[in-house]
Protein backbone atom coordinates (compact mmCIF):
# COMPACT_ATOMS: atom_id res chain seq x y z
CA UNK A 1 0.00 0.00 0.00
CA UNK A 2 1.46 3.51 -0.77
CA UNK A 3 -0.25 5.78 1.41
CA UNK A 4 1.17 8.71 -0.64
CA UNK A 5 0.57 8.61 -4.31
CA UNK A 6 3.65 7.73 -5.49
CA UNK A 7 4.36 10.01 -8.56
CA UNK A 8 6.65 12.89 -10.07
CA UNK A 9 5.73 15.75 -7.19
CA UNK A 10 5.95 13.03 -4.53
CA UNK A 11 9.63 12.52 -5.47
CA UNK A 12 10.43 15.72 -5.72
CA UNK A 13 9.47 16.31 -2.34
CA UNK A 14 12.04 13.31 -1.66
CA UNK A 15 15.09 15.49 -3.83
CA UNK A 16 14.30 18.51 -3.35
CA UNK A 17 13.14 19.26 0.55
CA UNK A 18 13.86 20.00 3.76
CA UNK A 19 14.36 16.94 6.13
CA UNK A 20 11.05 18.11 8.31
CA UNK A 21 9.16 17.31 5.19
CA UNK A 22 10.94 14.12 3.97
CA UNK A 23 10.13 13.42 7.76
CA UNK A 24 6.27 14.16 7.82
CA UNK A 25 6.00 12.05 4.26
CA UNK A 26 8.22 9.11 5.98
CA UNK A 27 5.85 9.34 8.94
CA UNK A 28 2.69 8.93 6.48
CA UNK A 29 3.80 6.68 4.49
CA UNK A 30 4.66 3.82 7.35
CA UNK A 31 1.17 4.40 8.14
CA UNK A 32 2.10 6.36 11.58
CA UNK A 33 -0.55 5.58 14.65
CA UNK A 34 -0.66 9.43 14.74
CA UNK A 35 -3.22 9.12 12.06
CA UNK A 36 -6.87 8.26 12.32
CA UNK A 37 -6.40 5.94 9.45
CA UNK A 38 -9.93 3.94 10.58
CA UNK A 39 -11.84 7.71 9.71
CA UNK A 40 -10.19 7.90 6.45
CA UNK A 41 -11.21 4.45 5.62
CA UNK A 42 -14.86 5.12 6.69
CA UNK A 43 -14.96 8.73 4.87
CA UNK A 44 -13.94 7.11 1.72
CA UNK A 45 -10.20 8.72 1.19
CA UNK A 46 -8.70 5.53 0.48
CA UNK A 47 -8.63 5.24 -3.58
CA UNK A 48 -7.50 2.00 -5.71
CA UNK A 49 -4.33 2.10 -5.17
CA UNK A 50 -4.20 2.51 -1.58
CA UNK A 51 -3.49 5.66 -0.95
CA UNK A 52 -4.80 8.67 0.65
CA UNK A 53 -2.95 11.80 -0.09
CA UNK A 54 -1.10 13.27 -3.07
CA UNK A 55 1.27 15.74 -3.03
CA UNK A 56 0.82 18.63 -5.57
CA UNK A 57 3.33 21.04 -5.34
CA UNK A 58 7.08 20.94 -3.94
CA UNK A 59 9.94 23.48 -5.04
CA UNK A 60 8.63 25.69 -7.48
CA UNK A 61 11.64 27.92 -9.74
CA UNK A 62 11.34 31.72 -9.94
CA UNK A 63 9.17 31.66 -13.18
CA UNK A 64 6.79 29.24 -11.42
CA UNK A 65 6.38 31.67 -8.39
CA UNK A 66 5.75 34.37 -11.21
CA UNK A 67 3.05 32.72 -12.73
CA UNK A 68 1.36 31.57 -9.59
CA UNK A 69 1.29 35.26 -8.81
CA UNK A 70 0.12 36.45 -11.14
CA UNK A 71 -2.98 34.13 -11.26
CA UNK A 72 -5.88 36.23 -10.80
CA UNK A 73 -4.10 39.59 -11.44
CA UNK A 74 -3.99 41.75 -14.27
CA UNK A 75 -1.10 44.00 -14.66
CA UNK A 76 1.49 42.31 -13.49
CA UNK A 77 5.17 44.28 -14.22
CA UNK A 78 8.46 43.07 -13.76
CA UNK A 79 11.62 43.13 -15.14
CA UNK A 80 14.56 40.21 -15.76
CA UNK A 81 17.81 41.44 -14.35
CA UNK A 82 20.87 39.67 -15.61
CA UNK A 83 23.68 39.21 -13.59
CA UNK A 84 26.93 39.45 -15.17
CA UNK A 85 28.63 37.62 -11.79
CA UNK A 86 27.14 34.88 -9.17
CA UNK A 87 28.36 33.73 -6.15
CA UNK A 88 31.08 30.44 -5.99
CA UNK A 89 26.92 28.15 -5.89
CA UNK A 90 26.08 29.19 -8.99
CA UNK A 91 27.13 26.58 -12.04
CA UNK A 92 26.15 28.89 -14.90
CA UNK A 93 26.46 32.92 -15.40
CA UNK A 94 24.66 34.69 -16.23
CA UNK A 95 21.95 34.83 -13.25
CA UNK A 96 18.73 36.01 -13.11
CA UNK A 97 16.67 37.85 -11.06
CA UNK A 98 13.24 38.86 -11.18
CA UNK A 99 12.24 42.34 -9.82
CA UNK A 100 8.38 43.54 -9.29
CA UNK A 101 8.05 46.98 -10.94
CA UNK A 102 4.46 46.46 -10.48
CA UNK A 103 1.94 44.07 -8.41
CA UNK A 104 -1.30 44.89 -10.95
CA UNK A 105 -4.43 44.67 -9.46
CA UNK A 106 -6.85 41.66 -8.53
CA UNK A 107 -9.08 40.80 -11.35
CA UNK A 108 -10.40 37.93 -9.44
CA UNK A 109 -9.95 36.99 -5.71
CA UNK A 110 -10.99 33.21 -6.22
CA UNK A 111 -7.77 32.39 -8.52
CA UNK A 112 -5.46 34.47 -6.21
CA UNK A 113 -2.82 31.72 -5.74
CA UNK A 114 -0.32 33.91 -4.22
CA UNK A 115 0.88 37.17 -2.16
CA UNK A 116 4.52 35.93 -2.92
CA UNK A 117 6.89 37.11 -5.65
CA UNK A 118 9.98 35.03 -6.91
CA UNK A 119 12.11 34.54 -3.92
CA UNK A 120 9.80 35.22 -1.31
CA UNK A 121 7.89 31.82 -1.01
CA UNK A 122 9.15 28.60 1.22
CA UNK A 123 8.10 26.68 -2.07
CA UNK A 124 10.71 28.56 -4.16
CA UNK A 125 13.83 27.42 -1.35
CA UNK A 126 12.17 23.42 -0.89
CA UNK A 127 11.02 24.35 2.55
CA UNK A 128 6.88 23.45 1.24
CA UNK A 129 4.74 20.96 0.05
CA UNK A 130 1.23 21.31 -0.64
CA UNK A 131 -0.96 17.70 0.03
CA UNK A 132 -4.10 16.41 -0.91
CA UNK A 133 -6.59 14.52 0.18
CA UNK A 134 -6.57 12.32 -2.83
CA UNK A 135 -10.20 12.05 -3.30
CA UNK A 136 -11.56 15.41 -2.00
CA UNK A 137 -8.59 17.82 -3.39
CA UNK A 138 -9.20 21.18 -1.99
CA UNK A 139 -12.92 21.60 -1.14
CA UNK A 140 -13.95 24.42 1.53
CA UNK A 141 -16.25 21.29 2.91
CA UNK A 142 -16.56 18.09 3.40
CA UNK A 143 -19.87 16.00 2.17
CA UNK A 144 -19.01 12.58 4.73
CA UNK A 145 -21.08 9.95 5.70
CA UNK A 146 -22.21 11.70 9.64
CA UNK A 147 -21.76 15.08 8.78
CA UNK A 148 -20.90 18.00 6.61
CA UNK A 149 -17.50 19.25 7.96
CA UNK A 150 -14.95 22.01 6.61
CA UNK A 151 -11.94 20.82 5.14
CA UNK A 152 -9.53 22.47 8.14
CA UNK A 153 -11.21 20.83 10.99
CA UNK A 154 -10.86 17.22 8.96
CA UNK A 155 -7.30 18.10 8.91
CA UNK A 156 -7.07 18.49 12.59
CA UNK A 157 -9.61 15.77 13.05
CA UNK A 158 -7.58 13.19 11.32
CA UNK A 159 -4.45 14.14 13.40
CA UNK A 160 -2.79 14.97 10.10
CA UNK A 161 -1.98 18.93 10.89
CA UNK A 162 -0.65 17.29 14.62
CA UNK A 163 1.57 15.28 13.03
CA UNK A 164 2.88 17.92 11.05
CA UNK A 165 3.61 20.24 13.72
CA UNK A 166 5.31 17.65 15.37
CA UNK A 167 7.69 17.36 12.76
CA UNK A 168 8.71 21.21 12.51
CA UNK A 169 5.86 21.86 10.17
CA UNK A 170 3.46 24.87 9.92
CA UNK A 171 0.58 24.56 8.69
CA UNK A 172 -1.68 26.93 6.18
CA UNK A 173 -4.74 25.91 7.33
CA UNK A 174 -4.62 28.11 10.50
CA UNK A 175 -3.64 31.18 8.34
CA UNK A 176 -6.51 33.84 9.30
CA UNK A 177 -6.21 36.41 6.36
CA UNK A 178 -5.48 34.03 3.51
CA UNK A 179 -5.76 29.89 4.56
CA UNK A 180 -3.97 27.66 2.32
CA UNK A 181 -5.61 24.22 3.30
CA UNK A 182 -2.64 21.82 1.26
CA UNK A 183 0.13 23.91 2.40
CA UNK A 184 3.08 22.59 4.76
CA UNK A 185 5.69 24.82 5.27
CA UNK A 186 9.04 23.91 7.31
CA UNK A 187 9.99 26.80 9.50
CA UNK A 188 12.99 26.02 10.58
CA UNK A 189 14.76 27.93 8.05
CA UNK A 190 13.59 31.59 7.13
CA UNK A 191 13.85 33.13 3.59
CA UNK A 192 17.27 34.12 2.88
CA UNK A 193 18.20 38.03 2.19
CA UNK A 194 16.54 39.43 -1.13
CA UNK A 195 20.39 39.97 -2.36
CA UNK A 196 19.76 36.20 -3.01
CA UNK A 197 16.99 35.57 -4.64
CA UNK A 198 18.03 34.56 -8.03
CA UNK A 199 17.08 31.58 -10.20
CA UNK A 200 20.49 29.37 -9.44
CA UNK A 201 19.94 29.97 -6.09
CA UNK A 202 16.35 28.56 -4.94
CA UNK A 203 16.91 25.19 -3.95
CA UNK A 204 17.04 23.71 -0.36
CA UNK A 205 20.69 22.70 -0.61
CA UNK A 206 21.62 26.55 -1.25
CA UNK A 207 19.51 27.29 1.74
CA UNK A 208 21.61 24.44 3.53
CA UNK A 209 24.86 25.75 2.24
CA UNK A 210 24.09 29.50 3.26
CA UNK A 211 23.00 28.90 6.76
CA UNK A 212 25.86 26.68 7.71
CA UNK A 213 28.27 29.25 6.84
CA UNK A 214 29.83 27.64 4.09
CA UNK A 215 29.79 29.60 1.15
CA UNK A 216 32.58 31.41 0.24
CA UNK A 217 31.56 34.59 -1.08
CA UNK A 218 29.42 37.43 -0.09
CA UNK A 219 26.24 37.83 -2.53
CA UNK A 220 26.37 39.31 -5.75
CA UNK A 221 25.40 43.06 -6.40
CA UNK A 222 23.09 44.13 -9.12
Amino acid sequence: MQIIKKDEMYASAFAECSDHIKQFLTLLNRKTPEIDWDRLEYDGCVQPDGSFFRVISTIRTAEEQIECYKMGRKGVEYRRNILSTADSYCSRIPAIQYELISGGTIENEDDLATYAWAGQSYHNWGLAIDLILTEFGDPLCLDLHDKTIPIQDYYALTGLSQLAEACGLEWGGTWTTFPDIPHFQDTAYSIPPKAYHYDNNMNFHFLKRLYNGTLSHDPIDK
